[in-house]
């Protein structure tokens, strides 16, 4: 990692200048859902500092997915058949179960790469790269940041701005929006492949209020236009009387969304240990409303151990078209989503972080948290048989990670 960081700058004209250091941080991630989605991710993230006060950065991340993914169809009293994405086969839900295509499998690998260059004494400028690939959705960007200090370095602005462009290939190609789940031969498809384009701004900052106190505050513009609808979800139709799913359709979304992102954030420090704590207000105007909160105390227990205590609390109001169901007879939507991510919920994660440090200067760490995700299981609006199933079940899932950093 130092030597491609080394060879990077090189390219970029600042080659030969004496390093002073270099940091490279590992870590491997396993996340498991009870009966649905298993995860596992592998970070490498290496920082190398150079002469001058230039720093280079590389990241890289690879994830690996599996399991039953929610197709965001009803549940029904009587045995279901769905056709999978790539129309090759069938998989069968069981009366009374939440459908679940149990062929999810994905990996992704993403790298990205930052130089930061020193403008003056006060002020410096960051450039960097990304680009990402999965079997059926790749990602390229670019982003570039300005920091300035002032106030004798006791305050810090920051503007920062990243573009991005996405390409969508799903299995079997595009559905076609309220298209009803076929076989592959009749199933009706969108022509070429979804991209869509993302420019993200930012304006940050963070002030010392004493010796032992920051704060930050920062506030993020993100405008996406192009294809962003789930080629894989569904939203079923069903009886207006009975609420057996007649048809599953695929889902719809707008092809543009504009989101807005408050974030503050205290640092204090409480003795020898350190608090943590962070609110995040997010609004777009697909009517999506969120609300994050993110308290952790580190306790130094010694100059090589720390614990690490974390609650997380994450509330969200539906989007404008998440549609449980539709109904037969009734006017259809401009657009509709069953997928229970744009849904009402609320999430809660507890966790602990336990870090060593060894007598060579090497960081272990191990981390674990306990995930809970609930939602309105019963909705008023349940028709017939949909009032006596679970409509947004519970989401239970346990992470565990493992860290090391070393200096080299």
């Amino acid at each position: 990692m130092k030597a491609a960081l080394a060879s990077a700058c090189g390219l970029l004209g600042i080659a030969g200048q004496p390093a002073e250091a270099t940091e490279v941080r590992t870590a491997i991630l396993g996340y498991s859902e009870q009966d649905r989605v298993q995860a596992f991710e592998a970070v490498i993230d290496a920082t190398h500092e150079f002469g001058g006060g230039k720093i280079g950065n590389l990241h890289v991340v690879y994830d690996a997915l599996s399991g039953a993914s929610p197709s965001g169809a009803v549940p029904s009293q009587a045995l279901q058949s769905f056709t999978r994405p790539s129309g090759n086969g069938v998989y069968t839900t069981a009366p009374g179960e939440t459908p679940l295509d149990d062929t999810f499998r994905d990996t992704r690998m993403a790298v990205s790469g930052s130089l930061t260059l020193p403008l003056d004494r006060v002020t410096g400028l960051t450039a960097g790269l990304y680009g990402s690939g999965e079997h059926d959705y790749s990602s390229l960007g670019a982003n570039l940041a300005l920091t300035r200090d002032f106030n004798r370095r006791n305050t810090t602005v920051s503007l920062r701005a990243g573009y991005f462009d996405d390409t969508i290939n799903p299995e079997g190609g595009r559905p076609a929006p309220f298209g009803v789940m076929l076989d592959q031969a009749l199933s009706p498809r969108l022509d070429g492949d979804g991209s869509k384009q993302t420019l993200d701004l930012s304006l940050g900052l963070t002030q010392v209020i004493d010796r032992r106190t920051l704060v930050g505050l920062n506030y993020v513009f993100s405008e996406v236009d192009g294809y962003q609808t789930d080629p894989y979800k569904l939203v079923s139709v069903v009886d207006p009387v009975s609420g057996e799913p007649l048809d599953h359709l695929y889902e719809s979304r707008p092809d543009a969304r504009v989101k807005h992102a408050l974030l503050a954030k205290l640092v204090r420090q409480v003795g020898a240990h350190n608090l943590h704590l962070s609110y995040r207000y997010f609004t777009d105007d697909w009517g999506v409303r969120s609300q994050t909160v993110d308290l952790r105390f580190r306790w130094n227990a010694g100059p090589a151990l720390y614990v690490q205590p974390r609650l997380r609390y994450y509330h969200q109001g539906e989007a404008d078209f998440y549609r449980r169901f539709l109904v037969e007879g009734a006017a259809m939507p401009d657009h509709a989503s069953a997928d229970y991510r744009l849904g009402a919920m609320d999430d809660y994660t507890p966790g602990l972080e336990v870090g060593i440090t060894r007598d060579n200067g090497h960081l272990i760490t191990l981390r674990a948290e306990y995930y809970l995700q609930t939602g309105e299981s019963h909705p008023a609006g349940a028709i017939g048989q949909l009032a006596d199933q679970d409509l947004f079940p519970t989401v239970k899932a346990v992470i565990v990670q493992v860290g090391y950093a070393v200096g080299l």
